[in-house]
């Protein structure tokens, strides 16, 4: 689906973002792209997209150089990027010139998408308030039918019950031949729906393995202070009602004793140091 080898890209005369960035998507999977602010997380979407254009280094978007854009690669590409800005039209309408794009798109779906979201059919897209506007685009881009779809910042502008909506929608959707690209802050609106993880920090991925292989590597638990958890091996700790919650190497005791990761302490970790994970 993508490959990216050696990519090198800045913006104007600034440091490079990116100096030798290797990344690839095979296979499906719901992939959780996480990093600090700034660690270029939506350009390497738009990148992968061929929306920018690296200053060097190579780009395959289902085997085609991705700066050409060719239409049968990007009718397997959909895109929902976090600034969302939409036509003055309504939303049938918009349906009917975006779904040109893709042939498999399923009209039905987008009807059953959008009574999902509750969002409404009548009025222009413009006057829809900014959760109205991304559940539309969601809609649009689930219902596409594309190989790859890459959501930046999805659960932004969405309420509680969208959210949920949000992640039904993303589990029922996922396979083997089609994946999602997730890039958010929210890790806990995705916590148990990423797998594979992947982290960029500093223009670089130091970090990119599925949940299961994790837990067995590593595992979450709690502790009566900063010094119990360090005496019990803690790779990160954060402070909690009571104590800290760590995360600590697994041992063949205690591997299966958590099957959900912390995220947040995870990405600490990841930053921190990376090597302690894999």
């Amino acid at each position: 689906m993508i490959e990216m080898k050696a990519v090198r890209f800045s913006y104007g005369k600034r440091s490079h973002l990116f100096d030798g960035l290797d990344f690839s998507i095979d296979t499906g999977g719901v992939y959780g792209l996480l990093g600090k602010n700034g660690a270029g997380k939506t350009t390497m979407l738009k990148l992968a997209a061929g929306l920018r254009f690296p200053h060097a280094g190579d780009i395959t978007l289902f085997g085609h150089p991705a700066y050409k854009r060719r239409p049968d690669a990007l009718a397997r590409l959909a895109f929902v990027p976090e600034e969302v800005a939409v036509p003055p039209i309504r939303i049938a309408d918009f349906a009917t010139i975006y779904g040109g794009y893709y042939p498999r798109f399923d009209a039905a779906k987008m009807s059953e998408y959008m009574e999902r979201f509750e969002v409404p059919r009548a009025g222009r897209m413009d006057q829809f308030s900014l959760g109205q506007k991304k559940k539309a685009l969601l809609a649009l881009a689930f219902a596409s039918g594309a190989d790859l779809v890459f959501l930046d910042e999805p659960t932004n502008g969405l309420d509680i019950p969208s959210k949920q909506v949000f992640r039904r929608m993303v589990a029922e959707s996922v396979g083997d031949e089609r994946a999602f690209v997730i890039s958010t802050h929210q890790v806990r609106d995705v916590q148990n729906l990423i797998d594979p993880i992947v982290i960029l920090h500093e223009g670089t991925v130091v970090l990119h393995v599925g949940v299961n292989d994790l837990l067995s590597r590593v595992g979450v638990k709690r502790f009566p202070s900063e010094r119990d958890a360090a005496d019990g091996g803690a790779i990160v700790t954060q402070p909690d009602i009571g104590g800290v919650t760590a995360l600590v190497p697994a041992t063949p005791e205690d591997a299966t004793e958590s099957d959900t990761l912390d995220l947040e302490l995870l990405f600490e970790a990841a930053i921190r140091n990376a090597e302690a994970l894999v």
